[in-house]
């Protein structure tokens, strides 16, 4: 069984543990992730607290629109079947050179995306602490900018669904979203200037 990478919950948040999202540069979190990092079996830490996995996650905008998908029950996170990210991603294996190239390799096992990626952006963290799942993970953000919105699913049972949608179609979406696309909607329609 492979091994993801974790990181002791009093390190990440050595006063205490704030909830939404964060903007911030990419050195300071990843240099602290690096230094302090480990790789356990996932079972051992899917509710042990006192662990954050970390967990790569991209959204992928084309223009004014970004992309959202549906996590079927086929996927490997029991607690978000049925839900629609606004995020690809997943967890860092032992197998990966670090948190950059499994970010890219989630990305392209989730997604068979047939534009270029013109610009790749780390935006800042998400951090909830108000379920079991949100309690046990922390999520680095990154931004793909592509050139089209082609695009074909790959078989990655964690997708079923997808679209690249505008505003008024995400907002209808806001209240099935994973609870992480919830908290961090209202930062992306700001800083992106995306309208309809």
């Amino acid at each position: 069984m492979s091994k993801i990478l974790v990181v002791k919950t009093k390190i990440l948040f050595p006063d205490n543990i704030w909830e939404g999202f964060q903007e911030q540069s990419s050195g300071e979190i990843l240099k602290l992730i690096d230094k302090h990092k480990e790789y356990i079996e996932r079972p051992h830490v899917e509710d042990d607290e006192s662990y954050q996995q970390i967990i790569p996650q991209i959204i992928l905008k084309v223009g004014k629109k970004i992309f959202l998908h549906k996590i079927p029950k086929t996927g490997s996170e029991g607690r978000l079947h049925d839900m629609w990210p606004i995020f690809l991603g997943g967890h860092v294996d032992d197998t990966d050179l670090g948190i950059w190239e499994a970010a890219e390799r989630e990305f392209e096992e989730e997604l068979n995306y047939k534009g270029n990626v013109v610009k790749k952006e780390f935006l800042g963290i998400v951090k909830m602490h108000d379920t079991p799942v949100n309690r046990v993970h922390l999520g680095l953000v990154w931004l793909f900018e592509g050139d089209c919105e082609d695009f074909e699913f790959t078989g990655d049972h964690g997708i079923s669904e997808g679209k690249f949608v505008s505003i008024r179609e995400l907002n209808s979406y806001r209240d099935r979203m994973t609870y992480w696309s919830q908290t961090c909607v209202p930062y992306f329609l700001k800083k992106f200037v995306i309208e309809d």
